[in-house]
């Protein structure tokens, strides 16, 4: 082989080797949703992505974010909210040497991170087409911890994206338009990136369980329960279900029920996170408040004195509103679950008008309480005591005749609620689980 023709081939080996490694970083929306987790605006693009970042767990402490963006850098940021200050940030720089872990304090340029933590690692950079492209490996919870770097592992969190210019070596501060910045619209675990945890839905399957357990419970279960108990015993009264009064067969079974999948529904939950959910909001708090809420009903219903004891009213009184506390509070924090998910506040509200909808119903129930009560005392006032005039004797008092039964129109309408409660706990409750499914 003559030296020249030796010469052309190494050549064109060196131009090979330059393409693979100038060409070789691909940044794709591929498998998002399914083999890996994607934040990408505009939201619909697919091939020509302002910015775009992919997450995938690649070992049991490693998490690997692909950047890409359209600028001199673009960096993806941790959050406990959709605003920049307190923001634990990853950067792609087109000067490599700025590449690295940010941390921002307050809205303004954040500083880099020196040196750069070993918890991060640039494992490859590449500028193509006006396009900065890089992938980072980062700890998921850095050991020992490191100041301003969040345990992702514990944490749900806000991915911020964003994209900018240089000028020189300084890094600008990004636009305040759309197209150069922006935030989920809910908290996200970063570790459920892999395929096999992805469900119908872009929400986790471990949290499509959990917020269907829940919502069956609260929003169907425990509304028909309570209602059943509070209104339905007298119209039931004369029937049995497996040798006790109906109205109890079928306040026991929801409510227990009720108690069962909350239990279950918080287990799922706390698998699925390992532990606390740090940045949820108030949702596991209000969710632990709610479960020792439930327990506390059976264990009182187990402790209560007998009817016509004297602290059997005491035991009634506690019973409906520990009953109607934890009912009320277990809406509330569905509400919050689903705000975590991006269905409570923001662009989507779907969640919330779910919710109030529900509480339309329970405020038509209160306006029905209040009907019963000024019914009731109208039959008192038309109630005339009557004189056994053949019975009476001297010093013994007159007796008032037996408190009338229930009217039959009055027996129509509960039984008419008693369909209508049903009916706004069940579409409700659908309404919650398919957006909880379905949402993309």
């Amino acid at each position: 082989m003559s030296m020249p023709t030796k010469h052309l081939l190494s050549i064109a080996f060196l131009l090979i080797l330059l393409s693979t490694k100038l060409h070789g970083l691909t940044v794709s929306t591929a498998g998002c949703g399914t083999e890996k987790g994607c934040f990408r605006f505009p939201a619909s693009c697919s091939t020509d992505c302002n910015f775009l970042v992919t997450y995938n767990v690649t070992s049991s402490n490693k998490v690997e974010f692909e950047l890409s963006g359209k600028g001199d850098w673009a960096a993806v940021g941790f959050s406990d909210d959709p605003t920049m200050p307190n923001t634990d940030i990853l950067m792609c720089v087109s000067n490599q040497a700025l590449s690295g872990h940010y941390y921002a304090s307050q809205q303004s340029r954040p500083p880099k991170t020196t040196p750069n933590p070993t918890a991060v690692t640039i494992v490859e950079q590449a500028v193509e087409g006006g396009m900065i492209k890089c992938r980072i490996s980062r700890d998921i919870n850095p050991s020992p911890p490191i100041t301003n770097f969040k345990d992702l592992n514990s944490e749900l969190v806000f991915l911020l994206g964003a994209i900018g210019s240089l000028s020189g070596n300084s890094i600008q501060q990004h636009g305040g338009s759309g197209s150069d910045r922006q935030a989920t619209s809910s908290r996200i675990n970063v570790t459920e990136a892999s395929g096999s945890a992805a469900g119908i839905s872009g929400i986790n399957i471990n949290i499509i369980v959990h917020g269907t357990l829940m919502t069956i419970a609260w929003v169907l279960f425990a509304f028909v329960g309570l209602f059943t108990a509070r209104y339905m015993r007298q119209v039931w009264e004369p029937t049995e279900l497996f040798g006790v009064k109906a109205w109890f067969a079928v306040h026991r079974t929801l409510m227990t029920l009720t108690v069962l999948l909350t239990v279950t529904g918080i287990i799922v939950i706390f698998v699925h996170v390992k532990g606390w959910s740090v940045g949820a909001g108030p949702h596991p708090y209000l969710g632990i408040i709610v479960l020792v809420l439930a327990l506390a009903q059976p264990i009182m219903a187990a402790f209560r004195p007998h009817p016509g004891e004297p602290r059997r009213n005491i035991f009634n009184w506690a019973h409906r509103i520990v009953g109607t506390t934890a009912l009320i509070l277990g809406v509330v924090t569905i509400y919050f679950g689903l705000d975590t998910v991006g269905l409570g506040s923001g662009m989507d509200k779907s969640g919330l008008y779910a919710v109030i909808s529900f509480y339309i119903g329970e405020f038509i129930v209160f306006l029905f309480e209040v009907y019963l009560i000024i019914s009731k005392r109208n039959r008192e006032k038309r109630a005339v005591p009557v004189r056994d005039i053949q019975m009476e004797q001297p010093g013994h008092p007159t007796r008032a005749s037996p408190e009338p039964e229930m009217p039959h129109k009055e027996a129509m309408i509960r039984t008419m609620m008693f369909v209508f409660v049903v009916l706004v706990g069940a579409s409700v409750a659908l309404t919650i689980i398919l957006l909880i499914v379905l949402k993309p």
